[in-house]
């Protein structure tokens, strides 16, 4: 008897929960004007989170030479993909290597790298310019060379001026399966056969070529 009573007032705090907790669904956790519980709404990260706007800073040229007031280099910023012509301030990171003049145009006063800094509406941008001494001639020291496989060999250019900067060199291999070629022009035999290897200069858009035989 204790038992079946028991059950039959488990049954009918089960059906009570029930009925609460589907009140409180279907008022959002009130009863009446009370709240039982508390609810927040959900807002989109996206939508409460301020845009910022994207300024961006391109250089009209990456290198620039020293001492050399004819060649500089313009400046474009744009905010958003909008360019902006006013109210940008410029500013060099060494003015020994490079400074801005009052059209803000780049001009290089010694070799070296410097960063440029582009700042509107208090939000900044920057972009990295190189100043070069140019190289006027380049010339590999020898025209033909052998090395065998597995070996390197470092490519031995000759320029003038001789304080000419080679940051402005590019080298490559006709043929990556007979000899590859780094930056600093180090060639690594990989396998037999004739390849040749190509120093070109992205600043005077000038070449040299070299022919190699890669021997086991």
């Amino acid at each position: 008897m204790k038992s079946r009573r028991a059950l039959v007032v488990s049954i009918a705090i089960f059906i009570i929960c029930a009925i609460i907790a589907l009140v409180l669904i279907l008022n959002k956790g009130h009863i009446g004007s009370i709240a039982l519980v508390a609810t927040e709404a959900v807002e989109d990260k996206k939508a409460s989170e301020p845009i910022i706007p994207k300024l961006t800073l391109e250089l009209e040229n990456e290198y620039i030479p020293a001492n050399n007031k004819k060649i500089t280099s313009g400046m474009v910023v744009s905010i958003d993909g909008e360019e902006v012509t006013d109210g940008v301030v410029f500013e060099s990171s060494d003015t020994s290597i490079v400074k801005i003049d009052k059209n803000d145009r780049l001009i290089g006063q010694s070799a070296g790298k410097a960063k440029i800094k582009a700042t509107y509406d208090g939000i900044e941008a920057t972009a990295d310019i190189t100043v070069i001494v140019p190289i006027k001639t380049m010339n590999f020291s020898s025209t033909n060379s052998t090395i065998k496989v597995g070996k390197d060999l470092q490519m031995k250019l000759q320029v003038t001026p001789s304080n000419a900067t080679m940051d402005t060199l590019e080298y490559s291999s006709s043929d990556e399966k007979i000899a590859t070629v780094n930056s600093n022009g180090i060639v690594t035999g990989v396998a037999p056969g004739k390849v040749t290897i190509t120093v070109f200069d992205t600043y005077t858009e000038t070449e040299k070529k070299v022919n190699l035989t890669i021997k086991k």
